[in-house]
């Protein structure tokens, strides 16, 4: 986790959009070898405990204070594929 409360100033917006894309494709990956692993429940359940757990503020209280950005955190979750 990266241990900062500010971005870099400078940071372009196509930068931003590289790291969210990566850690939705990294989380992605996380949850296709899960079910590899575990099997498909363990990692449609695993998504599921991400999704709850942002949307209660469990994972990162912070986003809950704006909105539009927990919105947007709670849809990259939502929009993890379900395992295949």
């Amino acid at each position: 986790m990266i241990n900062t409360d500010t971005i870099q100033s400078g940071t372009e917006v196509d930068e931003m959009k590289i790291v969210v894309n990566s850690l939705y494709l990294s989380l992605s990956f996380l949850l296709q070898r899960i079910a590899e692993i575990g099997g498909r429940q363990a990692a449609d359940e695993a998504r599921d405990a991400l999704i709850h757990n942002l949307e209660a503020g469990n994972i990162n209280f912070a986003i809950m204070e704006d909105r539009k950005l927990f919105d947007f955190v709670v849809s990259i979750a939502e929009a993890l594929p379900k395992a295949r």
